[in-house]
């Protein structure tokens, strides 16, 4: 490949279909595509879409115009279609309600599902591409089933309802990923920008941090100056000498309202570029820098600083310090087959099979989503701006799909987008539930996928996943190795692979900002960065981590797709800038108060970005939905 990489908006056809629904009126606009799809004629498949995903262009505009400047259509056309439930949002908490309803309801139930983008999933996207005859798949935001031993009863069962059976996962996952496995050896790059020249070294990274193994050569073969190895070395084996005093009275308060980037540099004395050197495992768990993260976090999370603090900073902390491993398990395109097995169950036809090893590889149906013949349909490009409580005691729900307005009418209705959306879609909603319902900003986060011919100069580097504190992406690796069903990893050096990257492209605090501002800003940039850009960073990571072992970006790289996600993460409340709530009087906590036959499911509104929230929320919103709350 030579040049820059054509970017692909729709596949072939797409774009014309929806210029042609413009001069269409909206019930023939409908006519027209369950035609189509009872036709089969569609190739509609967005999976293999590359270019700008996640956030695309034509799934945010209708939302931004509500939001940002209260725009919303003056006509709607009302349809002649009722449901029992209708669910915004079909990620999984939207999904998993659909399904929680229909267990409680039975079979019959008729449902609508609204999304606003041109795929299934919310952050639980599928990436796949097909190269050299072979089908390879990527995780286009939420990764994995993490602390399963933790989930709730329902969130267990669901799991295990669906079909996935964890230990089998498990055993699917290559040994020695080190995006599952922290023991393994990864690879530490460190950039020419920052630290004078390009080089990766591997090694146990996590344990080296903590004193472990061969850490005194690790340490020494980092190119900073031999002080700050001197520093380092001293500062995991606990006999740097501090220089300042870590405060005697109340050092549970310090820990909670100092920065690490503070500790790093006032107290143990390290110099930039060193004390970056940890940017990864914050910049992954929080989508910042180490300057708007407490020392209390920091360390929950993994990185060094008990070794100086001593045992009381241990002790003030302990009840709140992850005490055991953590369990994460992947499907190779992520949480993307839990979305796809969930829409299978409730949409038969879209797909044959019913197991988690046929799910991956079966090629879903689009066509058959939205059928009027189903009892559960999911309509997709479809961006819902009202919902609203009727006075017939129903609910009148009203979206956007293709430039028309159109209104539909249930008994309930699932609210499974974000928090910040809900105060523009419910306006008589009272104004204290609307703020706290804004309090929470979601956090941007950038997951791509790049696709090279083969894996020769990846295989030369000796490691499959990266720590590049200081590169435009902070964590690089191959994509999940799982061999599932008919789906082999293949770690052949002439195959093609996919080479998995996560970034968020937050800011450096100036002093004056909080997390929530840095994440207001850094969505901004989401917006306003073009592909071309996004590929130039791209290459230049590549080309300098793997240059050297023979990688030609231009030669090498066949596809790149870029899942941007301007609302990502769920917030999680910060030490630093937020106050400690009683229980029930958190912002998450009043914000997803029912509203008549309206509730409120999505991770935000459990203040859990992680998969059992999102499954958990659906469970609460049915309920009180179905009066079992």
């Amino acid at each position: 490949m030579s040049g820059d990489i054509t970017r692909r908006d729709f596949l072939d056809g797409v774009a014309l279909s929806i210029g042609s629904a413009a001069l269409m009126g909206p019930k023939t606009v409908l006519a027209s595509a369950v035609e189509s799809a009872s036709s089969g004629t569609s190739n509609y498949y967005p999976p293999t879409l590359n270019g700008i995903r996640g956030s695309h262009e034509g799934a945010y505009e209708t939302s931004h115009a509500l939001a940002w400047r209260g725009e919303k259509p003056s006509n709607y056309t009302d349809l002649e279609e009722e449901y029992d439930l209708i669910v915004v949002g079909a990620g999984i908490s939207g999904l998993a309600a659909a399904l929680f309803y229909q267990q409680k309801v039975g079979k019959d139930a008729r449902i609508l599902i609204l999304d606003n983008h041109d795929d299934f999933g919310g952050h639980a996207k599928r990436n796949e591409f097909h190269s050299q005859g072979q089908m390879l798949l990527g995780p286009g935001g939420s990764g994995n089933f993490q602390d399963s031993h933790l989930y709730s009863q329902q969130s267990k069962e669901l799991v295990s309802d669906l079909g996935f059976d964890l230990d089998k996962v498990r055993d699917a996952m290559a040994p020695g990923w080190g995006m599952a496995d922290a023991s393994v050896d990864v690879g530490l790059y460190t950039d020419s920008k920052h630290f004078g020249e390009d080089k990766i070294i591997n090694g146990p990274w996590m344990g080296t941090w903590f004193g472990m193994g061969n850490y005194r050569e690790l340490i020494q073969s980092l190119t900073v100056p031999a002080s700050e190895q001197q520093k380092l070395i001293a500062f995991v084996e606990g006999t740097l000498e501090l220089q300042k005093a870590i405060p005697e009275e109340d050092i549970k308060r310090f820990l909670k309202s100092t920065t690490y980037q503070a500790f790093l540099t006032d107290y143990v004395g390290l110099a930039e570029p060193t004390s970056s050197l940890w940017n990864t495992i914050i910049g992954v768990t929080f989508c910042l820098y180490p300057d708007s993260i407490s020392i209390a976090e920091a360390l929950k999370w993994g990185v060094p600083g008990f070794s100086v603090l001593g045992e009381e900073a241990y002790a003030a902390l302990a009840d709140t310090l992850i005490m055991e491993e953590s369990d994460i398990v992947w499907m190779p395109d992520g949480n993307a087959s839990l979305t796809r097995q969930m829409v299978r169950r409730l949409i038969p036809a879209v797909a044959p099979g019913d197991t988690i090893e046929d799910v991956v590889t079966a090629r879903f149906d689009y066509d058959k989503l939205d059928l009027p013949t189903h009892r559960v349909r999911l309509r997709l490009n479809s961006s819902a701006i009202n919902a609203s409580n009727t006075a017939d005691g129903s609910v009148s729900v009203a979206y956007v799909t293709n430039g028309k307005a159109f209104r539909v009418r249930g008994k309930h209705c699932v609210l499974a987008c974000y928090n910040g959306l809900i105060p523009s879609l419910c306006p008589d909603m009272p104004e204290e539930q609307k703020e706290n319902l804004r309090y929470s900003v979601k956090v941007p986060l950038i997951a791509t996928n790049v696709l090279i011919r083969n894996r020769h100069a990846f295989n030369k580097a000796g490691v499959e996943v990266f720590h590049c504190p200081t590169s435009h992406y902070q964590l690089v690796s191959s994509a999940p190795p799982v061999s599932i069903g008919d789906y082999k990893s293949n770690g052949d050096a002439s195959s093609p692979m996919l080479i998995y990257m996560l970034t968020s492209p937050t800011d450096r605090n100036n002093g004056s900002q909080s997390g929530r501002d840095l994440y207001r800003q850094a969505r901004h940039k989401i917006y306003t960065t073009t592909f071309a850009d996004y590929e130039q960073e791209i290459r230049e990571q590549l080309t300098g981590m793997f240059g050297a072992l023979g990688f030609d970006a231009d030669r090498d790289i066949e596809a790149i797709t870029i899942n941007r996600w301007s609302h990502g993460y769920a917030y999680d409340y910060m030490e630093l800038y937020d106050p400690v709530w009683p229980k029930g009087r958190a912002p998450h906590e009043q914000g997803r108060k029912p509203l008549g036959h309206i509730s409120i499911a999505n991770s935000d509104s459990e203040n859990r970005a992680y998969l059992d929230g999102a499954i958990d929320a659906a469970w609460r919103a049915v309920n009180e939905q179905l009066g079992n709350a």
